[in-house]
């Protein structure tokens, strides 16, 4: 199915010519080599660099977090028009349901990424927080392990559809915390009702797995930034140790008469 965008910079609909997508105003965005169009308006890269993509690829092909994905598939098998937001290099993604599916990310990186592998799928360079969809076009929603933009997820999912969003759970990675610092801690629920949104229903998920590539998986996680010294030399001495992947699923069903 061809995919309906709107253009990031006047918010008309945007329409193909060539390798090209136009709008009445003339904005046009070029269609990469690989199938993804650069949304952005951002001049310099962000998101995940290549290293970081290459890291968190090599981790998640080794399967240790198969049984979210598996989980997310089934979720999804009757999605009509689908958006994975922050969809990195689109490991997820590929494996939703969806008769229309688009794959949004900063990273052109992880985009670039992501449209090499999976041409199912419509990927583009965009942020989330101002999503190049027209109102109420999409059936079903996936954040996972990324910020809510909540007006528009408002604004994008249609009344009666559906947000599926995925956080760590309590114990998520609570071994590698232990490892990288002194006093390692629980993760906090953040589970919440949002506005426009009925009150979700949970999920939880949580499997405990001999993991090989520990400083891969450390490489994929936010601790990499604010992690001691000390703490980063002992996790890049780890041997291979069993780790905790526990994860909550929220799923939001966008109220009918909102």
């Amino acid at each position: 199915m061809e995919a309906e965008y709107r253009c990031p910079i006047c918010h008309e609909g945007l329409t193909r010519h060539d390798h090209a997508l136009c709008c009445v105003n003339h904005h046009t965005f070029n269609i990469a080599r690989q199938g993804y169009v650069d949304l952005s308006r951002k001049q310099k890269a962000s998101g995940d660099n290549r290293a970081m993509v290459q890291a968190r690829t090599r981790f998640l092909e080794q399967g240790y977090y198969r049984f979210l994905r598996d989980e997310l598939t089934k979720l999804t098998a009757d999605a009509g028009v689908l958006v994975d937001i922050g969809c990195g290099q689109g490991w997820y993604t590929k494996a939703l349901g969806g008769q229309l599916k688009y794959g949004f990310d900063l990273s052109r990186e992880a985009i670039r990424h992501a449209a090499g592998q999976d041409k199912g799928t419509h990927y583009a360079v965009a942020g989330i927080y101002d999503l190049p969809l027209a109102a109420g076009s999409a059936d079903v929603v996936t954040s996972i392990f990324t910020p809510l933009p909540e007006d528009e997820l408002q604004r994008v999912i249609r009344p009666g559809g559906s947000l599926i969003q995925v956080m760590p759970g309590p114990d998520h990675l609570l071994e590698l915390k232990e490892l990288a610092y002194e006093t390692a801690y629980r993760n906090p629920d953040k589970v919440r009702q949002l506005e426009g949104f009925e009150a979700p229903e949970c999920i939880h998920i949580q499997k405990t797995i001999p993991v090989s590539d520990v400083w891969d998986l450390f490489e994929m996680t936010p601790y990499r930034y604010h992690t001691p010294k000390e703490g980063l030399e002992r996790v890049k001495r780890a041997q291979p140790m069993e780790i905790t992947f526990d994860f909550v699923i929220a799923r939001h069903l966008r109220k009918e008469n909102d």
